[in-house]
C-alpha cells in the first residue's frame, strides 16, 4: 500500500502508471454504460469466461476455430468498452501515458525543483481496532506511505481512429474526476485516493485532405468510412461545435486544437453524443446473432 516510484532525471520519483490510469478509465466507463442501460447486457465482463456476458476475448477464442476473424469482424462484434480499450484480439483505440509530477504551471519537475516537491510523500500512522472493546488493539499499529494532497501530475491520452462517442466517453470520465467522483489507488475505503482531473486541450490530427469539413466540425471514423462500413460504424459520425477550434496545417496533417471556449463547446457536444450512441448500441452478441440468421 505504498506509492510507486520510477527513475526520472536520475532520481527516484513518484508517478502514476499509465496502465493504472487506463484501468480506472475502463472500469468507470463500464459503470457509466451499465447505468445508462440497466438490466441489459451491453458491456462484456472482462473476467467472465462463460455465459452471455463472457469477455469479448473468450468469445472470440470460441469462434476462431470455425470462423475467420478479420479486424472488421472483431471490431464490429466487440462491446463498446472493448472497442475503445481493446482486448486480446484488438489493440483498442486509446493509450494513456504515465503521469509524472508537474508544478503549478504544468511544467514537469526536474533536479532544480525543491526536494519537498520532488518527494511529495508522507507517512500516516494507523491502528487496528479491537472488535470486543472498540479501542485500539495491542500490537496492531501500522504505517502508510501516501502521496501528499495538492500534488500535481500530468499525462497525455492518445486516441486513434476514433468514433466521436469514444472521445465523449473519455471526456465524461474526466468530468467525473473533476467532480471528484473517481478515486485512484489503494486505501480508498480509508479516505485515500481523492483526485481531481482536468483536460487542458484536445488536439485532433487528420492525415490527408478533408474536403467539405467545416471549421466547426469534428469528424469521427464513421464519417471517413461512410455508408456500408465494414467496422459497424455510423456515417453521421460528426460533431458540430459552437466555437471553432484553432486550426493549422502541418505538412500532410490538418490540426484542430480545442482549448478554453472551444474545448467547452466540444465537451457539450461529445458527451451527449456518447450517451446517444450508448442508448442505441446493440446488446452484446445480438449483431452477430442477427448476422448468422441473415437478418
Amino acid at each position: 500500500m505504498s506509492p510507486v516510484f520510477t527513475m526520472r532525471h536520475g532520481e527516484r520519483q513518484v508517478y502514476i502508471p499509465g496502465s493504472s490510469l487506463k484501468g480506472v478509465f475502463r472500469s468507470h466507463t463500464e459503470k457509466i454504460i451499465r447505468t445508462l442501460r440497466p438490466g441489459e447486457t451491453v458491456v462484456a465482463d472482462p473476467f467472465e469466461k462463460n455465459g452471455d456476458n463472457q469477455s469479448c476475448s473468450t468469445w472470440f477464442n470460441e469462434r476462431k476455430e470455425g470462423e475467420k476473424l478479420t479486424n472488421e469482424i472483431v471490431y464490429t462484434d466487440s462491446c463498446p468498452v472493448h472497442r475503445l480499450f481493446g482486448s486480446t484480439y484488438f489493440i483498442g483505440r486509446v493509450s494513456i501515458g504515465d503521469a509524472y509530477l508537474v508544478d503549478e504551471n504544468g511544467a514537469y519537475l526536474d533536479r532544480n525543483t525543491p526536494q519537498a516537491k520532488r518527494e511529495p510523500t508522507e507517512n500516516r500512522d494507523g491502528v487496528g481496532i479491537d472488535r470486543l472493546t472498540g479501542g485500539s488493539s495491542p500490537g496492531a499499529l501500522f504505517s502508510l506511505e501516501v502521496v501528499s494532497s495538492g500534488t500535481r501530475f500530468r499525462t497525455e491520452v492518445l486516441l486513434r481512429n476514433f468514433e466521436c462517442w469514444q472521445l465523449g466517453a473519455l471526456l465524461l470520465v474526466v468530468q467525473d474526476m473533476e467532480d471528484e467522483l473517481v478515486r485512484l489507488g489503494s486505501g480508498k475505503s480509508r479516505g485515500l485516493g481523492a483526485v481531481r482531473g482536468t483536460v487542458d486541450e484536445v488536439v485532433v490530427h487528420h492525415l490527408g485532405p478533408t474536403p467539405g469539413r467545416a471549421d466547426t466540425e469534428l469528424w469521427g471514423l464513421g464519417q471517413f468510412l461512410g455508408n456500408d462500413s465494414p467496422y459497424g460504424t455510423k456515417p453521421d459520425d460528426t460533431l458540430t461545435v459552437q466555437v471553432a477550434p484553432a486550426t493549422a496545417n502541418k505538412g500532410i496533417r490538418a490540426v484542430q486544437t480545442f482549448e478554453n471556449e472551444s474545448l467547452q463547446a466540444l465537451k457539450e457536444q461529445a458527451v451527449p453524443e456518447f450517451i446517444r450512441r450508448m442508448d442505441a448500441f446493440p446488446a452484446y452478441k445480438s449483431a452477430y446473432e442477427n448476422r448468422q440468421r441473415g437478418t
